[in-house]
Formats: C-alpha cells, sequence, structure tokens
C-alpha cells in the first residue's frame, strides 16, 4: 500500500454519486477491514477529502439504508479511521449512518504528522465537517470521541462553535476523554526545558488496550502510525488545557465511558473536571480496561457496547430536518 500515492488519490468526497474506489482505495479499505459495503448489504461507503482550513481532510460515509440516525466518529491522537473498525462496525448494526474524519496529521489527512498548532484546528475542521453533511444525512445527530477526539467535541460543545446549520448533537459519547494526560506535572516540566532545543521526540508505543493483536499491529505493521511526537502537539495540548478551564458549562447529559485501568490519561482528575462543566453528565467505568476504547479486547469493548446501547436507544427528540 502506497500511501503517498493514497493520500494524493483521494478525491473530493461526493455522496451524490456511487463511490467507486481505485485500486489503492480498496487496498486501503481491505487492509484496515473497514470494507463495510462488502459486508453488510445495507451499506453503501464513501471515501473522499474534505477542504477544510487549508487541510484535506480524509472523510468516510457509511450510507445505511436502514438508518435513522447519524453518529460522526472522532478519533484520538495518533488514530485514525482504519482503526475504529470495532465502533464503526456496532453503530452500523444498530441503525446508524456513520461519518469518520481522519484529523489534521493523522490518517490520509494533509498536515504535519501527527502535529497541530492549536486544538482549535480540530473544532474547526469538525465544525466544517458537519456543515458539510447538514441536510444531506439523517438526524438525529450523535458523537463519539475517543480520547484527544473526545477533547475535541467538549470544545465544539462548550465553546458554541454550532449553530442552525451543524448542530447540537443530540447524544454524545466519550471514551477515555483527554483534559489532562497522565505524568501531567512531569510533561509540563519536560515540554518547558526540550521546546527551545528540539521540534520533536521519539514516540513510545503505549500498552493502552488488552487486544494484543491490535497493540502488535498499530507498533509493527500499521504504516498510518506516526514514529514522533512534535513539541508543536504537546505545546497545542497544553494550551488547550488552560482553555478548558476557561469554557463555560452545559446541561447536555453526556455519556463519559472510562477505564479504571487507564494509564494514558489523568482519568481520576478529568472525570472531575468534566462533570463540573457537563453537571448532566452520567459515567460508566469500567473495571481494568485501559485507555483505548475503541479498540479493546472483546469482554471489555461488549461493556462498552453495553453502555452505548443503553445510553443511544433512550428516547430523544429528532432534530428538523427542514
Amino acid at each position: 500500500m502506497n500511501i503517498d500515492q493514497l493520500r494524493n488519490e483521494l478525491r473530493p468526497l461526493d455522496i451524490s454519486v456511487p463511490f467507486t474506489p481505485s485500486d489503492e482505495e480498496l487496498g486501503y479499505l481491505d487492509f484496515y477491514d473497514i470494507h463495510f459495503q462488502k459486508k453488510i448489504a445495507s451499506v453503501e461507503q464513501y471515501l473522499g477529502y474534505l477542504s477544510c482550513n487549508n487541510f484535506r481532510i480524509a472523510c468516510h460515509y457509511f450510507a445505511n439504508h436502514n438508518a435513522s440516525r447519524t453518529c460522526f466518529i472522532v478519533h484520538g491522537y495518533t488514530d485514525h479511521v482504519g482503526l475504529f473498525g470495532k465502533v464503526i462496525n456496532y453503530l452500523l448494526h444498530r441503525g446508524c449512518n456513520v461519518v469518520a474524519i481522519d484529523l489534521p496529521g493523522h490518517g490520509l489527512s494533509s498536515g504535519e504528522s501527527a502535529s497541530i498548532d492549536s486544538f482549535g484546528d480540530y473544532v474547526l475542521v469538525l465544525r466544517q465537517c458537519l456543515e458539510f453533511f447538514y441536510q444531506k444525512v439523517p438526524a438525529p445527530w450523535h458523537a463519539i470521541g475517543q480520547s484527544t477526539g473526545g477533547a475535541v467535541v467538549m470544545d465544539y460543545l462548550l465553546s458554541q462553535q454550532y449553530d442552525e446549520q451543524t448542530g447540537p448533537f443530540d447524544k454524545v459519547l466519550l471514551l477515555a476523554p483527554l483534559v489532562r494526560p497522565a505524568g501531567w506535572q512531569k510533561i509540563r516540566v519536560a515540554h518547558w526545558i526540550l521546546k527551545g532545543f528540539v521540534r520533536g521526540i521519539k514516540r513510545g508505543f503505549s500498552n493502552n488496550s488488552h487486544d494484543e493483536d491490535f497493540l502488535h499491529f498499530v507498533k509493527h505493521q500499521d504504516p498510518l502510525q506516526p514514529t514522533r511526537t512534535p513539541l508543536a502537539w504537546i505545546s497545542a495540548m497544553l494550551q488547550w488545557n488552560k482553555r478548558f478551564k476557561d469554557l463555560s458549562w452545559s446541561d447536555m447529559e453526556i455519556l463519559i465511558v472510562q477505564g479504571e485501568g487507564d494509564k494514558t490519561v489523568d482519568w481520576k482528575y478529568n472525570l472531575a473536571a468534566i462533570q463540573n462543566k457537563f453537571p448532566q453528565a452520567k459515567q460508566f467505568r469500567i473495571q481494568d480496561a485501559k485507555h483505548h476504547l475503541a479498540c479493546e479486547s472483546e469482554p471489555y469493548f461488549e461493556r462498552v457496547s453495553q453502555a452505548a446501547d443503553i445510553y443511544f436507544d433512550r428516547r430523544s427528540s429528532k432534530r428538523s430536518e427542514s
């Protein structure tokens, strides 16, 4: 699979006509096992890019002919849509259309690898993605954010980025959302020392799932994995943490699913901080589950699915599509 060729071959996303993938695109979909049009008869699949804030953002749309709602997936740091097959499969089998994007610097999207100047760029990309799909896909709209993706969704909600054309979401599920990472003080000190001398540091691959096949794939087989962590991204994360404290609050009843074996984020601090911003939020903790809940092993992902079933299937008011 030639990643550079694949990125260059991406066409502007057009969901008004059937998508005919190139050989490279077919190889990509099969490699990551996200060719759901081949797996589920009711699904029609699209892949292309959206022009967002000077980025070419790779965007997947899984049109489910049985769907009466649409869920938007925002992945975590160093992730990409290809790793979210479990979540996409879960949603398609529960009557959802699915939209999933690669954030800037991730997956098939443009931008410096794993870097960003400001988390605000992520939020703007999400908003522009929602604007593209307005009145094109069924409401109500839901959102799932994993880790940094959860931070992006929270910022979008708390800064009231939405308007009549873009939201708000009807339901929001956050998986191990990021407010601050584990080892917070050490990261701040190291960043202060290093920022004037280096542009990045070698990435370490964490043991963030019980799924050993997933961990091996990410470390040894996934060509879309970044090998370095840019200092610019750490700067943006530190700035976003300050921004989060200043954001307003929301009365939305979001659901936070958190593994108690998570060593990636400072989850106890995060849960309290998020509860302060979303007083109506519900929390569901999973004993021993690790950070990457979207890619956890089956016993733990089943618990995630059970929590999501209860939350998404509760009665909600459908947003007007007119």
